[in-house]
């Protein structure tokens, strides 16, 4: 029997597969069925964006949450394994769906510290089970039991930093069919509500990001940090297919809170996402494919970092990097392979200070100022024109100046991970909560 206290969070994750679903559509369906009872929301529902390097997740590994108002927990538990159940089997089992949920009203420190580890690092089932019952947390798995990491995760996030994102589910008839999106509405959107919104088209590849391309329920999605500029956003949309319903959430998307926590290279493991500070050692090497290579060093410890071609004009300042520069730099863990050692790959860079770079010269002719010519190997220098002789062997260091400055570099947008903080973002107060309108955040056609 569930206590009968009014406040309740639900929380889901991995009801998605790689076929059929999405653990968000599975929330919205769970909230359709919710609002048309005596519930009250307190909280736009939450999207909570975990570890993305993580080997086994279907896309984005987003779980999400609920936080209401109902005396009848029961029900809410009931609908919510209707759901979940409904959508496990229409993706043919082939995934590991979860359910949590708390009736405790307040979130301890231990679950928050647990969801806080979710951002970055790999975790156990094991883990997350003992936490379950020890704060007697009711939980409904099928399939498998991986998704209560992420569920547990979810529920607990307290969102500190959040951006806001609304989605647009499409009728289910057309889940596997090409979305009608207009492009040249998208683009007018994304320039008449920026800095509001962001990351929903990337001219440097003519690209737009607000649409997904697999078979999911999902339409679109415009991420901001306003929930009304969203649905005005939404609004300016053209779209040729009729929608079934949107869904505003409150996430940790656009924060880079899978970087809060600096790593020392030493401690790094594979699939961690990671931020750290080092030295680089080596000149960078561009390899076939237009990837981009070096090595960063920090008390005897080393790891080799990587920009791929994808980030396209990322590659540019890092490449520009000479040893001696100190930089803090952020990425995803890559697992060593028979061939190849442990790899960061590069989500942001920050370079710290910049080492004095010399290019070594032929000594100048006192009289024409021309550059003198070797003699040969320690025989000294001497000027062609003037016949003037410089015996001392060594070539004069001359500083040069650095392409590239101290300060912050990213990838395109069309390079950015769900959780990569864009540019306009760097100088914002994400803390600041929007207050939470009920009667906007849930829209059905």
């Amino acid at each position: 029997m569930l206590s009968k206290s009014k406040i309740i969070r639900l929380a889901l994750d991995d009801v998605d597969s790689p076929n059929y679903g999405c653990t968000t559509y599975a929330l919205s369906l769970i909230i359709k069925k919710l609002i048309q009872e005596r519930v009250r929301f307190l909280d736009y529902p939450h999207l909570v964006r975990l570890n993305p390097n993580i080997p086994w997740k279907t896309r984005g590994n987003g779980s999400v949450a609920l936080i209401l108002e109902c005396d009848d927990p029961e029900y809410v538990l009931d609908v919510a394994k209707e759901v979940v159940y409904e959508n496990y089997l229409k993706a043919g089992g082939d995934s590991t769906p979860a359910i949590v949920l708390s009736c405790n009203g307040s979130i301890d420190k231990e679950l928050i510290e647990f969801s806080e580890q979710a951002l970055y690092k790999v975790l156990s089932v094991k883990r997350a089970k003992s936490l379950l019952e020890k704060y007697g947390l009711v939980y409904q798995t099928y399939g498998g039991e991986i998704g209560l990491i992420g569920a547990l995760a979810g529920l607990a996030s307290p969102l500190v930093e959040h951006t806001y994102e609304l989605i647009c589910y499409r009728q289910e008839e057309n889940f596997a069919k090409p979305r009608k999106v207009d492009k040249k509405s998208v683009i007018e959107m994304s320039y008449k509500t920026y800095p509001f919104t962001y990351n929903n088209y990337d001219p440097l590849t003519d690209r737009v990001i607000i649409t997904p391309h697999g078979p999911d329920p999902i339409l679109f999605g415009i991420r901001g940090i306003i929930p009304k500029k969203l649905i005005e956003a939404f609004n300016m949309i053209k779209i040729g297919e009729k929608v079934s319903h949107y869904v505003i959430f409150k996430t940790n998307q656009g924060t880079n809170s899978h970087f809060r926590k600096l790593i020392k290279i030493a401690d790094i493991r594979p699939y961690y996402s990671v931020k750290t500070r080092g030295v680089v050692t080596t000149v960078p090497e561009t390899r076939e494919g237009g990837h981009v290579f070096f090595i960063l060093e920090d008390n005897g410890s080393q790891i080799i970092c990587a920009a791929y071609e994808p980030t396209k004009t990322f590659r540019i300042p890092v490449s520009e990097l000479r040893p001696g520069d100190r930089l803090e730099v952020g990425g995803a863990a890559r697992p060593p392979t028979s061939k190849n050692k442990m790899a960061l790959n590069l989500e942001y860079l920050k370079i710290l200070t910049l080492a004095k770079e010399y290019v070594h010269e032929n000594p100048q002719c006192p009289k024409c100022l021309r550059r003198m010519k070797s003699l040969g190997k320690n025989k000294g220098f001497r000027c062609d024109k003037c016949r003037i002789r410089e015996i001392k062997p060594f070539k004069i260091p001359r500083l040069i100046r650095r392409s590239i400055k101290p300060g912050l570099y990213i990838p395109p947008p069309s390079a950015h991970r769900h959780l990569t903080r864009p540019i306009q973002y760097y100088s914002t107060d994400l803390t600041v909560d929007q207050p939470f309108e009920e009667e906007i955040f849930f829209k059905i056609f």
